[in-house]
């Protein structure tokens, strides 16, 4: 897995935040112009991520392990699509 992406939170308002606990098909959020960081937090299941396309769980590019949450860096990104790996997913994703 390419962790090139991935940063410790940095420091910065939140911009929009997003719940979404019915993941059961992807989900797509249209990035700010001015975010820079998401932080996703996959609550009770993993959350698979893909960059500016629909998000499969044979196509995706990072992957947020249950209970977890990962800072990405998303600058020059148009969207992020979420799906759960398993039902009962919950995902939470705060733009910064």
């Amino acid at each position: 897995m390419d962790n090139t992406n991935s940063f410790t939170s940095p420091t910065a308002p939140i911009l929009v935040a997003t719940l979404d606990a019915t993941i059961s098909s992807s989900t797509a959020i249209t990035l700010g112009s001015t975010t820079t960081y998401i932080e996703v937090t996959a609550i009770d299941k993993a959350i698979l991520l893909k960059w500016d396309a629909t998000a499969s769980t044979s196509a995706f590019d990072e992957v947020i392990p249950a209970n977890s949450t990962r800072t990405f860096y998303s600058k020059g990104k148009v969207t992020a699509n979420f799906i759960e790996e398993q039902a009962t997913a919950h995902l939470i994703c705060l733009e910064k």
